[in-house]
């Protein structure tokens, strides 16, 4: 059952900042490349919603998106403070909070922003050349060997575009159904052929994971619309089109990615070491993670605090990763291990809120927040290898997705006069 919108109508804007915060919000991804990432634009947010939070307090108390809002930031926030209790560096845990606080300031800027139709249209309409440029780079990279940059591919062939890492791929995935579901209605051909081009340069960065992401969102996609059979077949066939594409442009890489795989039949192999090889040594940073939530179930070890902490809670001996410590590369065990059973539970809230959130809005709002909800439910796929929340390139992404879900499914006046 559905019900209409009872909240106020969005608060006021000049012109001129609605401009400047929507710029910001495309240099979220826009300045990814670059050095210092997303943080600036962010801080940018950050400032603007600070000041609003000044000037129009008690109009923002009465926004029914920005409690919303409000409520989401607080199920993250507290359990953070609450890890301070057993932090193994407290002063790390710290530099986390005050970092995160300065993500609720920019999410009102964002959620107060992205309530009008317009903002959300040029949002799609920017961030489409944006991706667009990214897998044309990428095509010159694959030619020529370097990027329009000089980004040079990786030894093994990888296509990393204007990144020195894989990021690309997974931001790609993150504002791909926005520009899709943008451009479907009056340029179909340009938004199946993004489909095509981002799957291959995604596949061709060589992270199995962003593979997997993107078909979830082809199967999630058609799940949502409902089509024939003829409509299922064609569209499951762009995963099959974008890897067969894939191992024709890079033969090596694909060898070595079936080599992993074929590694589990190893019959010389634990269970534990044939899965851990093909899954890139994961298994190894998921069982410590879960050693770590063991240590302190109830917090967590503090947030900030997985790298740290690795060292100490690692248990077996030819764990590389004692010495190359990275993320766990699975948002839920990190944040089960840092936050604990308290960050665990106010996550899984977070998620059962926005579900019924959007269960409660007409079709209309659900079909405007359908963008949106889409990447986020595929990231936060529980199976999913992906980046863990709390890092300055990553999280103003999430941050950028979670605000464009809440206030897509507000009506602005625009919406009300139809």
């Amino acid at each position: 059952m559905t019900m209409l919108a009872h909240s106020n109508p969005p608060l006021a804007m000049p012109r001129t900042l609605i401009n400047a915060c929507l710029l910001f919000a495309v240099m979220i991804i826009v300045w990814s490349p670059f050095s210092g990432g997303a943080r600036l634009p962010t801080l940018l947010l950050a400032m603007v919603g600070g000041g609003l939070l000044l000037v129009k307090f008690s109009a923002l108390r009465e926004q029914r998106a920005v409690r919303r809002w409000t409520m989401v930031f607080l199920l993250l926030w507290l359990p953070m403070w609450l890890s301070l209790l057993h932090a193994f560096d407290v002063k790390a845990t710290c530099v986390a909070i005050a970092w995160f606080s300065l993500m609720y300031l920019a999410g009102l800027a964002l959620v107060l922003l992205l309530q009008q139709t317009l903002a959300r249209q040029l949002l799609a309409r920017w961030l489409a050349w944006v991706i667009a440029l990214w897998i044309l780079d990428s095509a010159i990279q694959y030619l020529c060997g370097v990027d329009m940059l000089g980004m040079p591919r990786t030894p093994e062939g990888r296509i990393t575009g204007m990144f020195s890492d894989l990021h690309q791929g997974i931001l790609m995935l993150a504002v791909l159904p926005l520009i899709f579901y943008h451009w479907q209605s009056n340029y179909g051909w340009l938004a199946w052929a993004m489909l095509l081009g981002a799957g291959v340069v995604v596949v061709l960065s060589g992270a199995r994971g962003y593979l997997y992401i993107y078909m979830l969102m082809l199967l999630l996609g058609l799940w949502r619309r409902q089509p024939g059979w003829k409509v299922w077949l064609a569209v499951l066939a762009i995963p099959l089109l974008v890897a067969m594409l894939s191992s024709l442009l890079n033969p090596q890489l694909a060898k070595t990615k079936l080599q992993a795989t074929q590694a589990m039949t190893v019959s010389e192999q634990t269970t534990f070491d044939r899965f851990n090889h093909a899954l890139t040594y994961r298994l190894n940073l998921w069982e410590t993670g879960l050693r770590m939530w063991q240590a302190e179930p109830l917090t967590g070890i503090g947030s900030n605090n997985y790298k740290r902490a690795y060292a100490q809670y690692a248990s077996r001996a030819d764990d590389r990763f004692v010495a190359n410590r990275t993320h766990s590369h699975n948002i839920y065990v990190e944040w089960l291990a840092e936050t604990g059973l308290i960050g665990g539970l106010g996550l899984v809230a977070i998620v059962v809120l926005c579900v019924r959130w959007f269960r409660q809005a007409d079709m209309l709002s659900q079909h405007q927040a359908w963008p949106y909800a889409l990447p986020l439910m595929v990231i936060y796929f529980p199976i999913n290898t992906t980046q863990p929340m709390l890092v300055p390139w990553w999280f103003p992404v999430l941050l950028l997705l979670v605000c464009a879900l809440i206030a897509s499914l507000e009506r602005s006046q625009d919406d009300r006069a139809t």
